[in-house]
């Protein structure tokens, strides 16, 4: 989705969505406000656990935690479970219900012919001692993250959406994530039952391999997920975009592949639909890597859909990385195998490096507030940000160059994090983070500046950021090097229309948190205790357990309704969480303003007092 939706929908509907959390506590039929993922008994077990709390005037509070996923599928009979195989099409993983090259699969693996076995293994069955052993039916997850499907926002501009909106307004809240046995899980976010399961095709050969109690243990697929409400070909559903990252061991080869699952009716006796599912080829060089974005155009006054993936290099040819854009509107048979799709490449040289055999990580979409995709923004190992104009799509004219926006200086990363766009009321900003930097670079045409850079003064557990140059923190962006040794990005998000927040873990395994205004990348300012405003130490340790702190926003002040030529202000708040066992504790706090006129919406003031 957008940075303009997300801000269009966020400041509309904030007030009502905050109040009803800010004192969320573990009550029948209440959403959870976070989740924890951790090891099982074994390194290929998981657990997944729902997490409760009081936030209201507290600075800790006890934790609870409704339901834990794994108990609930080790309280399910396998064979109701909803578990389906990808491919060409969507098929019960039962035996009698795949094909014969699924069962060639799951047979090939040494020793051969075990394969019902190994298929039985997958849907949960734990009595053959003759395959791995495990504590739980829930797989590991490290490396995935948690994604929440709610049931359908407000989308302005975009016609047929209300009527879906309202059809849907009572689907389950559904939990999504990935786990090492090759399974996609979408967990009921109430009661934590498992409402699906999928097993993409090019996930199968390791899953089958991952039976055997001696077998390479798989990464988990759909580490990045992401959705979107979507029309292609003209009906309204939501999508699941999922990228799985190629791999390679002495053992198996898993090949890049993408694929998108509409997960419209999660209470449906068949909950899930394959819009299509692609494994990487010759051609068609798809990396997985990173959350997958989609893009929408007009094209002849017709509505075109696609998904934003990444092109591995090929050093054989010559080829670079690229993005391609694949149709969510066409049959996948018409595309997939000539690779004829949509692709810009990067071209030779970019911010004084060469692109050669450099793959690109993470990919996010700029939409305009119409949904209209306006560009594209991508990472790269090097640590560069690229920009892909997305504007010809519209125009049928030739795709222009990607450019280098900025190539950062510090030790580059492999952080598959997508660049988060920020509006400021002038200009978006990109900001992403690879290795030991984060930077805000300003998205306008022209002659492009240096971008400020942020100093860190240590003060008590973190670090206070102030920028050495604040005017040019705004006017030409900002960059950050990360204040301690090993130290690099963990996690990048966006923490309110205003804030940024990111996570990070160093030499020694510490993990910390930051909180930062994303326009200016200083501190956020909180009052001492005379009410002064000061900036805030921020990068503080944490826990850790989930990518990120649980952020918890609320209406602090609404100001009276708007009459002509007048103009009121509302504030809100947002509080950082951690949960460290049984117990949360206030990690970070922050404010920032709402003015409200005539424009309304359109009208949001940074000032963080």
């Amino acid at each position: 989705m957008s940075i303009d939706y997300r801000v269009v929908r966020w400041l509309l509907t904030l007030v009502l969505a905050a109040w009803s959390i800010s004192a969320s506590f573990a009550t029948p039929g209440q959403l959870p406000l976070g989740y924890r993922v951790s090891s099982g008994n074994y390194p290929w077990t998981g657990r997944l656990h729902a997490l409760a709390f009081r936030t209201a005037a507290l600075s800790s509070s006890p934790v609870q935690m409704p339901w834990e996923a794994g108990d609930q599928l080790d309280r399910q009979e396998p064979h109701v479970r909803r578990l389906y195989l990808g491919g060409s099409q969507l098929a019960p993983l039962r035996w009698s219900a795949i094909d014969d090259d699924a069962r060639s699969v799951l047979d090939g693996v040494t020793p051969e012919g075990a394969g019902q076995a190994r298929l039985a293994w997958l849907q949960g069955d734990m009595r053959n001692a003759a395959l791995r052993r495990r504590d739980t039916r829930l797989g590991n997850a490290a490396g995935a993250r948690v994604h929440v499907v709610a049931p359908p926002a407000w989308l302005p501009m975009q016609p047929g959406h209300t009527d879906f909106r309202q059809r849907h307004a009572r689907r389950p809240t559904v939990v999504w994530l990935g786990t090492r046995d090759g399974l996609l899980h979408g967990f009921d976010a109430v009661t934590g039952q498992e409402l699906a399961g999928y097993l993409p095709r090019a996930a199968l050969a390791g899953a089958a391999l991952l039976a055997q109690p001696a077998g390479t243990v798989p990464s988990a697929p759909c580490p990045r997920p992401t959705s979107i409400d979507a029309d292609p070909s003209g009906t309204w559903r939501t999508l699941l975009l999922c990228g799985i990252p190629a791999r390679q061991t002495s053992s198996f080869v898993q090949p890049g592949a993408v694929f998108v699952i509409d997960v419209s009716t999660p209470d449906a006796q068949t909950p899930i639909r394959l819009l299509w599912e692609v494994q990487a080829n010759d051609m068609l060089r798809l990396s997985g890597s990173g959350p997958i974005g989609a893009a929408m155009w007009m094209a002849r006054g017709e509505r075109r859909w696609a998904a934003a993936a990444i092109v591995s290099p090929d050093a054989d040819t010559h080829a670079r990385a690229a993005l391609a854009l694949l149709p969510l509107d066409r049959p996948r048979q018409s595309w997939s195998a000539s690779a004829n799709v949509p692709r810009i490449s990067l071209p030779d040289a970019g911010c004084a490096a060469t692109t050669a055999s450099i793959p690109l990580l993470a990919v996010a979409i700029r939409s305009t507030a119409s949904g209209m995709a306006h560009a594209a923004y991508a990472t790269d190992a090097a640590g560069r940000l690229w920009r892909f104009d997305l504007g010809h799509l519209s125009t049928g004219a030739p795709a222009p160059s990607a450019t280098c926006m900025h190539r950062q200086r510090g030790i580059a990363g492999d952080n598959t994090d997508a660049p988060v766009v920020v509006q400021t009321g002038t200009t978006p900003l990109i900001v992403y983070g690879t290795g030991n930097e984060v930077s805000a670079i300003p998205d306008r045409p022209g002659t492009t500046h240096a971008p400020a850079s942020i100093a860190a003064m240590a003060k008590g557990e973190g670090v206070v950021l102030r920028s050495a140059q604040p005017d040019a923190a705004s006017a030409n962006g900002w960059t950050l090097t990360l204040p301690r040794p090993g130290e690099r990005v963990d996690a990048l998000y966006s923490a309110s229309p205003v804030h940024l927040g990111f996570t990070t873990v160093d030499a020694d395994g510490t993990r910390r948190s930051y909180l930062v205004d994303a326009a200016s990348g200083e501190s956020v300012t909180t009052p001492d205790g005379d009410g002064t405003p000061v900036h805030a130490v921020t990068g503080l340790p944490w826990a850790g357990g989930m990518p990120a702190p649980i952020g918890i926003m609320s209406a602090l002040a609404t100001g009276q309704p708007t009459a002509p030529v007048t103009a009121t202000r509302d504030t809100f708040g947002l509080d950082l969480w951690q949960v460290n066992g049984d117990t949360a504790a206030l990690l970070q706090q922050a404010r920032w303003h709402r003015r409200r006129g005539r424009l309304g919406w359109r009208e949001l003031v940074r000032s963080p007092q």
